[in-house]
């Protein structure tokens, strides 16, 4: 099985959103800091440019996507809201930014009043764990627009970093390494392909994972999206993260690629870091070509940190005591502007 094939077709979507780039950047003043590929977007607050350190506003928005589906089929839709909460917390984290007011958008062909009291639960219990208001937002009922007994769940995040905070990748240089931070899972990304691999398996959601150690398929497809903050945050405000990268849709190389400056290369080993069990039942089930799973699955890493090769032995027994799963990824190389697997270990 391929991505394409599941119905996600990732070069033509990149190709459209380059397309629409010049449109954006026109409505750009000069209180905008523009962050080639940034995981959210970062402009000063009106009239805070004359202080040493302006605080700026970080902003970005996200859906939760196609685990919509077997988060309903679940009975799990609450837990799948708050995976949006804990993603665009996450999109905000990598530019060194803390969660402010989340703004939610919920639609469906006829509401459904426990559907959305459940969805409304979930964005508040991310919210309140990540540490931002949830503000308000809109509910739809669109009948032409929305399948029955189908949710769309979307929202909005913005945060704030001091200037002298911002982590935008401009600091990478060759030398420095990459520190992974494990995933429980597919977070919100690669459900499409996920989800027709399910099918073809004939399995279902109560059954166990095959090399799973005894948990279901339906627990491990609807792992929480892990929320980073609390293992980072020391890190960012002392400034020894030059670069951090959320792994979502596109995969590692897809996302590692947007914190690299000119004239920097990241070299990813392959095989340094065990798959969970899932991903390799998804491979192995739906015989995904490798290239296909590494754009469409994190494969196990959720945040991969740039750092300094004097300051990863450090980082890495902090972020283990912090309870992390830490993996040594690989390094920055200079030339082209690019990611590139080494398959060796």
């Amino acid at each position: 099985m391929r991505y394409r094939e599941a119905g996600v077709d990732v070069a033509r979507s990149d190709g459209i959103k380059q397309g629409i780039g010049a449109l954006v950047r026109r409505t750009w003043g000069t209180s905008v800091r523009p962050i080639p590929g940034g995981f959210a977007g970062v402009m000063e607050w009106p009239g805070a440019s004359g202080d040493s350190s302006p605080t700026l506003l970080a902003a970005t928005m996200d859906g939760v996507g196609t685990k919509l589906h077997l988060a309903l089929a679940a009975g799990r839709i609450s837990d799948a809201a708050a995976d949006l909460v804990f993603h665009c917390a996450n999109d905000l984290l990598a530019h060194g930014a803390r969660p402010l007011a989340f703004l939610d958008y919920v639609a469906q062909a006829r509401l459904d009043r426990t559907v959305v009291h459940q969805v409304v639960q979930g964005l508040a219990r991310g919210c309140a764990e990540v540490g931002a208001a949830l503000l308000g937002g809109e509910t739809a009922e669109m009948p032409d627009t929305y399948a029955p007994e189908v949710v769309d769940v979307a929202g909005c995040m913005v945060g704030t970093v001091a200037a002298d905070r911002l982590v935008d990748g401009s600091a990478v240089r060759p030398g420095d390494v990459l520190v992974g931070l494990g995933s429980n899972g597919l977070h919100t990304n690669g459900f499409s392909l996920a989800r027709r691999v399910l099918e073809a398996s004939r399995l279902g959601l109560e059954d166990p994972l095959p090399g799973g150690a005894g948990e279901t398929v339906g627990h491990a497809l609807l792992a929480p999206h892990r929320w980073y903050g609390p293992a980072l945050h020391s890190l960012l405000e002392s400034g020894r993260v030059r670069g951090l990268a959320h792994i979502t849709g596109g995969g590692i190389a897809g996302n590692l690629v947007r914190v690299l400056p000119s004239g920097c290369r990241a070299r990813v080993r392959a095989r340094v870091w065990p798959r969970p069990a899932l991903f390799r039942w998804l491979i192995e089930t739906g015989r995904i070509p490798e290239d296909d799973a590494r754009h469409a699955f994190n494969l196990g890493i959720g945040m991969i940190a740039v750092v300094s090769a004097e300051e990863q032995g450090r980082i890495e027994a902090e972020l283990a005591r912090a309870g992390e799963r830490v993996a040594a990824l690989g390094e920055i190389a200079a030339g082209e502007r690019d990611v590139e697997w080494v398959e060796d270990s």
